[in-house]
């Protein structure tokens, strides 16, 4: 393995982070600044990686995010981003693998027109694509990464469903240590 391809896989890690810290953000608006931020690593990573169907489509992915951003017509954008992915596409087709960013792309674009609960949820099926597509342009810190995040956003996904539940875990498990850990310095 030379030294090229391990900057490349390397550009994929730093994204990554971006992507990570990116939904633990409260609102969709901090979402997509991070998502904005690690889009471009991702696009300099497949055009390393000669992956021009990723590019176009993680180039136009950031353009919509940052509109996304700047306005409050989401779903304006969404529909009106369809025909240019479906243009990206259509130039940037070679097998059916180089069609997984597009569906990723429109069902990512389309789950951000909502709240968190449908972001999370929308990610974790367009990253999951994106784990196929990586492994095909030999991505391999993206396939690893892209599947971290589908994790990531399972078990944040499970927490905001389960608040209640969540709490009463927590009261239950950690109350008798709380009790436990007051008594001892109490009785100091």
């Amino acid at each position: 393995m030379n030294y090229y391809f391990l900057f490349v896989q390397g550009l994929d890690i730093v994204a990554w982070l971006f992507i990570l810290f990116s939904y633990y953000r409260k609102n969709t608006n901090k979402i997509l600044v991070f998502q904005i931020i690690a889009t471009s690593f991702f696009i300099l990573h497949y055009y390393l990686l000669g992956a021009y169907s990723g590019v176009f489509i993680c180039l136009l992915e950031e353009i919509r995010d940052y509109l996304y951003y700047k306005t409050d017509k989401d779903k304006y954008l969404f529909f009106g981003s369809i025909p240019f992915v479906i243009g990206i596409g259509m130039l940037s087709y070679h097998n059916l693998f180089d069609l997984l960013p597009i569906f990723s792309t429109l069902i990512d674009g389309c789950s951000l027109t909502y709240g968190k609960r449908v972001v999370l949820f929308g990610s974790i099926v367009s990253y999951s694509l994106w784990v196929i597509y990586d492994f095909c342009v030999l991505s391999y810190t993206g396939m690893i990464t892209d599947f971290l995040v589908v994790l990531s956003n399972i078990g944040i996904l499970f927490y905001e469903i389960n608040k209640s539940l969540f709490s009463k875990l927590c009261s239950i498990i950690f109350t008798p240590f709380f009790c436990i850990f007051v008594y001892y310095y109490i009785r100091k």
